[in-house]
């Protein structure tokens, strides 16, 4: 079984801003992100994902 593990930059790209704010993220926000999809392209949109992250517990699996 091959698995893929996404790195931050995967989210955030290299934006020094949005890498920046990644660190103070909460270890289970940055959790939630790594394993989903989502890649963003603004602070604002980092914002709300993780104010949605922050309110929405994680679905079970």
């Amino acid at each position: 079984m091959k698995q893929y593990f996404r790195l931050p930059q995967d989210v955030v790209g290299h934006d020094a801003q949005l890498l920046s704010y990644w660190d103070t993220l909460p270890p289970s926000v940055q959790l939630r992100l790594l394993e989903s999809t989502i890649s963003v392209s603004t602070l604002g949109e980092l914002k709300l994902l993780e104010e949605g992250f922050r309110r929405e517990p994680p679905s079970p699996t």
